[in-house]
């Protein structure tokens, strides 16, 4: 856990200063085995030592000690000095905390900036969609000496509330994890009184671009995605139930958002989200993984090209 879990619970004139005390809470309440780097144990105290005057009321307190009295420090070993500099991170903090979380053999890093442990693209984009991603490591194996792969998965505090108890059977490399999956590989938007929307979409096998308009840019995603599937797949009709925005604090423009998408397929219900700065591309994404889901369940495969 890094010290940035702690910091907004203390900026008291943030209207979402409550969400964040909640989002303590539940950490707190978690059977999780907590640990830290010792900078950012100092760090924690620090923030409560210069903030704790703003204003602080009880409810805060207990959720910020409540939490951080759970935590172990580690302290910064020679070794974590020397591993720091061949992870190929670029903030000298972040690749302290990496290097750590890999000598502990801890599981996961929790943090309010998982993007900022990403070494790829792939990280990086992975972190903004999800909020959290898998970073792979080459070691050696004590006991036969033959080199295998460490896995750490790096999270944001909601990610990791969200998916803890199937923390262990995530996907360690988010990609697409069967050859039937549809992926966008670009979406292009014209929203007007009238929306239209063009998709580049990736099949198991095959590559389609799709145009369709909508009252609404969520109804014309809606309508192009839905092409290509009847195009690939004999699939129920499927109608949309829910569409929501997952409650978060906006810290920019760009800051991402995380889109819930709902589908009733004939009896069945299905639900999936996705996070990016872009909100039309969140509920795109979001869809897809919709759409995605429903294949798996009913185990549909690709409708023969009629030649």
């Amino acid at each position: 856990m890094t010290a940035n879990v702690f910091q907004n619970v203390l900026a008291r004139h943030d209207p979402h200063c409550e969400y964040y005390t909640s989002l303590l809470r539940r950490l707190a309440s978690r059977p999780v085995q907590w640990y830290t780097t010792s900078f950012d144990w100092n760090l924690a105290l620090t923030f409560w030592e210069q903030f704790k005057g703003a204003g602080v009321d009880e409810a805060c307190q207990d959720a910020y000690w409540g939490l951080l009295n759970q935590v172990k420090a580690y302290p910064l070993e020679r070794s974590v000095w020397e591993l720091s500099g061949e992870l190929q991170i670029g903030n000298f903090c972040d690749a302290l905390r990496l290097a750590t979380a890999i000598d502990q053999a801890v599981d996961v890093i929790v943090t309010q900036e998982p993007q900022q442990f990403a070494r790829t693209v792939v990280d990086s984009y992975r972190a903004q969609v999800d909020g959290y991603f898998y970073i792979t490591l080459p070691t050696i194996c004590a006991e036969t000496g033959r080199e295998v792969n460490n896995h750490i998965g790096v999270f944001s505090v909601g990610a990791f509330l969200l998916n803890l108890d199937n923390i262990g059977r995530l996907p360690l490399v988010m990609q697409l994890p069967r050859s039937e999956s549809l992926r966008i590989e670009s979406l292009q938007m014209i929203v007007s009184d009238e929306s239209e929307a063009t998709i580049f979409l990736k099949g198991c096998a095959d590559r389609i671009t799709v145009t369709a308009r909508g009252r609404t840019p969520f109804e014309a995603i809606q309508r192009a995605i839905d092409q290509a599937v009847d195009e690939w797949y004999d699939m129920p009709i499927r109608q949309l139930v829910r569409f929501w925005i997952r409650p978060s604090t906006l810290t920019g423009a760009d800051s991402p958002v995380e889109m819930v998408v709902g589908v009733e397929c004939g009896d069945l219900n299905f639900e999936s989200s996705a996070c990016s700065g872009n909100c039309i591309r969140a509920a795109a994404d979001a869809y897809v993984k919709v759409i995605n889901s429903i294949c798996e369940h009913l185990k549909l495969k690709v409708r023969d090209k009629e030649i």
